[in-house]
């Protein structure tokens, strides 16, 4: 469901609310019961579920051996 924020026209209060399609959006303040109006979003994130999404899931074999190659020989070297 798409998350909206209004503003109050009346005392100014901004609330979110969850509306689903086809559902009525709200027309009255939760505060002072006056006119709301939606606000365009100022920001708009997306969450990414499951596997895919992240920069370790596409290396190549050759590089994984590569960055293990290079992590053995740190910690070789960090002995004393």
């Amino acid at each position: 469901m798409p998350l909206y924020e209004y503003r109050c026209k009346q005392c100014g209060y901004i609330f979110e609310e969850l509306v689903a399609p086809g559902e009525p959006e709200p027309k009255r303040c939760p505060k002072c019961g006056g006119e709301v109006e939606r606000m365009f979003s100022r920001g708009v994130g997306f969450v990414f579920k499951g596997s895919g999404f992240y920069i370790t899931d596409y290396k190549r074999k050759e590089d994984q051996k590569k960055q293990e190659k290079s992590s053995k020989k740190e910690d070789s070297g960090s002995k004393d």
